[in-house]
C-alpha cells in the first residue's frame, strides 16, 4: 500500500503498515494454507505481546511511540485491528471495501478518515466505536 495508495507515513503509519501486514495474512492463506496464515497471525500477536498487549492506539504519529511500542502496536496490533474490522464488516463486504479503497485512492494520498468513511459506506454501519477502541488516541478527559 505504501507506494500504490499513499498516506502520511509519519502521522498515520498504521494505515499502510497494518494493511500490508493484513495482506500478508491473506497471502499466506491463499498461497499456502490456513495453518500458515494462522502462524503468521500468531507472530503478530507475539509482537503485540512484547509490549504487554498495551492498549495504545494504532493511530498515533511515529514520534509518540517508543521503538518497542512502534513495532508492537503498528506491526502487531495494527493488522489485528484490520482483521477485526474485516470480521465486523463481514469478509465479503470488507473485500469489496478494500478493492474500492484501492481504486479510489490509487496514486493518491489517503487518510485514516478516508479509510473509515469508505468502510462505513460499504458496511452501512457506524464504525466510530471500533475506531475509538483501536485507532484513535484516548481523550485526556477519559
Amino acid at each position: 500500500f505504501y507506494s500504490l495508495v499513499g498516506n502520511d507515513q509519519v502521522d498515520e503509519p498504521w494505515l499502510d503498515e497494518a494493511l500490508a501486514q493484513y495482506a500478508t495474512i491473506l497471502y499466506y492463506h491463499d498461497v499456502y494454507d490456513e495453518q500458515a496464515a494462522a502462524g503468521f497471525s500468531r507472530s503478530l500477536e507475539r509482537r503485540w505481546a512484547r509490549v504487554g498487549q498495551a492498549d495504545i492506539p494504532i493511530g498515533l504519529p511515529v514520534r509518540d511511540y517508543s521503538v518497542d511500542e512502534y513495532s508492537g502496536i503498528i506491526y502487531g496490533r495494527g493488522p489485528l485491528f484490520i482483521a477485526h474490522l474485516a470480521e465486523t464488516m463481514g469478509q465479503a463486504t470488507f473485500d469489496e471495501f478494500l478493492q474500492d479503497y484501492y481504486t479510489t485512492y490509487r496514486w493518491r494520498i489517503a487518510t485514516g478518515d478516508d479509510f473509515k468513511q469508505l468502510a462505513e459506506q460499504h458496511c452501512q454501519c457506524n464504525l466510530t466505536p471500533l475506531f475509538e477502541t483501536w485507532v484513535y488516541p484516548k481523550s485526556s478527559t477519559q
